[in-house]
């Protein structure tokens, strides 16, 4: 017996842990009710290698994940594109399948 999924978006941003609040405001603007937040230990990018500040966490980055319907995620990343202008991060947005899909629609 086959369980039936649905096809969501899912959307991964890189940012700094300190911005996280302006990130989050914007899932909230569009609707998107549920994201998660996990710590990152270590990486490189266009400025180079960083590795997390365990003394002042003053380096600290994040990554977040949230999933969420089609109009959602046009509408989160073109409220995060202007969001990128100001404060340094990356997004990317995948397909993802999912039970239960009522969970991850944006505002009706």
């Amino acid at each position: 017996m086959a369980i039936e999924t649905t096809t969501c978006k899912r959307i991964e941003l890189a940012i700094a842990k300190a911005h996280l609040r302006v990130f989050a405001r914007v899932f909230e603007t569009v609707g998107v009710t549920g994201w998660t937040a996990l710590k990152t230990v270590g990486g490189a990018g266009t400025s180079g290698v960083w590795q997390e500040d365990q003394l002042t966490g003053a380096e600290d980055h994040i990554v977040v994940i949230a999933i969420t319907d089609d109009k959602g995620a046009d509408e989160v990343l073109a409220k995060i594109s202007k969001l990128f202008e100001r404060y340094p991060g990356i997004v990317s947005v995948s397909e993802a399948q999912v039970l239960r899909p009522e969970r991850f629609a944006g505002k009706p």
